[in-house]
């Protein structure tokens, strides 16, 4: 006989591997999907995220973004590249978006991320990448972190705190030497993780690059960390689902002359948004 019953209590179930994700994601703050990118795809992403990136250190300047702290990060890829636009609503990617931000998300940031090996890197402390000092009810802003190449130990992949996106509080020295986690995935996964969730580059003591691209969807009234739409104006077709999710449809109207339009398409900022 079972003596022990709990009138009231309610147990999470799970219909699918994505159910099972997502209850992951809300528990520990984040999960990973091995084998969405197979080894011709990782060549591709590979050899354009170092052109993009040499083209950027040769128009900044080693100097400059070493004093930055933005050596090794490769910002609006999508700009330099077209392929990079594919990668924004990638069905496996948009699922968990959709279900997480919302059908309405708009994307944040795109930037690849290079750790060299040996070099020192700003990715190497702890942050959050929606670094705010509240805990919302709702994720406010989800990441996807592609794996191009291999994470190990030895190439830096990245250490997650579990359960640290439910705190207002960075933990404290003790409790993440303690408590945090390496992620170990092959290359071609996706690493997805609430956005609040304390988080670092590892160290890459291998002798090569480990690249990733980290893509941050918010919901669509959170401002972008670069103008996509005056970025990307007249290089987007207005009424297809990339623009939406590059936050073209969220733009706030300059004058009352754009607010006080006659027709809904005409709107910088749509309705239904968010």
């Amino acid at each position: 006989m079972n003596y022990q019953k709990y009138i009231g209590l309610e147990k999470h179930t799970n219909q699918s591997t994505i159910d099972a994700n997502l209850e992951a994601l809300e528990r520990n703050g984040y999960f990973v999907v091995e084998g969405v990118f197979d080894t011709v795809e990782l060549a591709i992403m590979r050899s354009k995220i170092d052109v993009v990136w040499e083209k950027q250190l040769e128009t900044y300047g080693e100097k400059l973004l070493h004093q930055i702290g933005d050596y090794g990060q490769i910002r609006c890829m999508m700009e330099d590249d077209p392929y990079f636009f594919d990668l924004i609503n990638h069905p496996t990617i948009w699922q968990y978006v959709a279900k997480t931000v919302g059908e309405t998300a708009i994307l944040h940031l795109q930037n690849g991320i290079v750790l060299f090996p040996g070099k020192k890197h700003n990715q190497a402390r702890y942050h959050r990448d929606f670094a705010k000092d509240f805990i919302p009810s709702k994720i406010l802003s989800f990441n996807a972190f592609i794996a191009v190449d291999h994470f190990t130990a030895e190439t830096g992949g990245t250490w997650v705190v579990p359960h640290s996106h439910r705190f207002e509080k960075m933990p404290s020295e003790e409790y993440l030497k303690k408590n945090a986690v390496q992620i170990i995935a092959p290359a071609g996964s996706i690493i997805f993780f609430d956005s609040m969730i304390w988080h670092k580059g590892g160290d890459n003591t291998s002798p090569n690059w480990r690249r990733a691209i980290n893509q941050i969807y918010t919901r669509p009234f959170i401002k972008q960390q670069i103008d996509y739409p005056a970025m990307l104006k007249g290089k987007i077709e207005m009424e297809s689902k990339l623009a939406q999710t590059l936050g073209m449809w969220t733009i706030p109207p300059k004058n009352l002359a754009e607010y006080r339009v006659d027709h809904p398409s005409k709107r910088t900022y749509r309705a239904g948004q968010g």
